[in-house]
């Protein structure tokens, strides 16, 4: 070993000790490096860049928000009417959206001071997608188009003429402390957030506050007047 490095002496020396060829052969080594990672995580690295950019909106306003009559499954009969809310998502940039989901990871109550707290029997679950069958909480947003998903729907009190709001979940919870349903939010001002994220998706996250009270049977009256949203918040 030693009389080999001895012999390559004469074409090592001059590297080390001439500045020029140091660094053009550091510069090869590092470009060298820099290539064989790219070879070897290509398909990882194009995945992190090429992100699909989705946004969301929710508004007061038919297609999003429209009333629906409810029927009676067996007799078909109508008993009463519902104001579905639902979650626009919009294709922006980048791939198709893959197995993209919404879930509302936050709602907090706000009291007549402005103060928020969170619902302690509120519980983080997905929400389902508009027009699917059978129900799915996961779907493809193409390039270019749009997809719905249910926010919710209000519907009005059975012991007084107050609107509740039953969050969409993909499953409906069972009731938790003090009877409380985790998905049932009761009249009142509220701030929530909403998490959109996806295989390859550059998560989102936005924050909206609503606040509603009485319940109608006229559409109009609903979204112009018993509820009240507007978006406060996204990163």
């Amino acid at each position: 070993m030693k009389n080999e490095i001895i012999k390559q002496a004469p074409e090592i020396i001059p590297v080390l000790t001439d500045p020029a060829n140091l660094w053009v052969n550091i510069g090869l080594a590092i470009v060298t490096f820099f290539a064989l990672l790219v070879a070897l995580f290509q398909e990882k690295i194009r995945k992190f860049w090429n992100k699909s950019v989705l946004d969301m909106e929710i508004n007061l306003a038919p297609p999003e928000s429209h009333q629906i009559a409810l029927s009676n499954p067996n007799t078909g009969q109508i008993v009463g009417q519902t104001i579905y809310v639902r979650i626009k998502v919009n294709h922006k940039k980048g791939p198709p959206g893959e197995n993209v989901e919404i879930m509302p990871t936050n709602f907090w109550q706000i009291d007549s001071n402005n103060k928020l707290s969170k619902l302690k029997y509120f519980l983080p679950i997905s929400l389902a997608w508009s027009h699917f069958q059978p129900r799915t909480n996961t779907i493809r947003v193409p390039a270019g188009l749009f997809r719905h998903c249910d926010f919710g729907h209000f519907l009005k009190s059975e012991s007084d003429n107050k609107a509740i709001l039953l969050l969409d979940t993909m499953v409906q919870p069972n009731p938790v402390a003090d009877n409380e349903i985790p998905n049932r939010i009761k009249p009142g001002k509220y701030q929530f957030e909403l998490l959109l994220s996806g295989d390859n998706v550059k998560a989102l996250k936005k924050r909206w506050e609503i606040e509603f009270n009485s319940w109608s049977n006229v559409e109009n009256e609903m979204l112009n007047n018993n509820i009240i949203l507007k978006e406060i918040l996204s990163n």
